[in-house]
């Protein structure tokens, strides 16, 4: 699903025109990378808890060249679902 297909999706649910769903999705996107980048977590009751964790420096090696590269410390974006969702994936069919 894209955010296309979501911006539809709660258009016709709602009633409210694309326009204005796009606005607001738009929106709540950059209030949420915003608030990542300031080391503020994302709590959403029955969705999902989102936060920037910490990686520590790590000695990588390049395949193609077969060097060692290290790889400073930095900050990763992680993402926690909610117990709910979590249940509802792991019940679906194996293809």
């Amino acid at each position: 699903m894209t955010k296309q297909d979501i911006i539809k999706e709660v258009s016709l649910k709602t009633g409210v025109n694309k326009v204005a769903v796009k606005a607001v999705l738009e929106e709540a996107i950059e209030t949420v990378v915003d608030s990542l980048e300031n080391g503020e977590p994302i709590y959403i009751r029955g969705l999902f808890t989102l936060s920037a964790v910490k990686r520590a420096k790590k000695t990588a090696r390049h395949i193609k060249k077969g060097k060692r590269l290290v790889i400073p410390e930095h900050y990763a974006p992680h993402a926690k679902f909610a117990k709910g969702i979590r249940e509802k994936v792991s019940k679906l069919p194996i293809k």
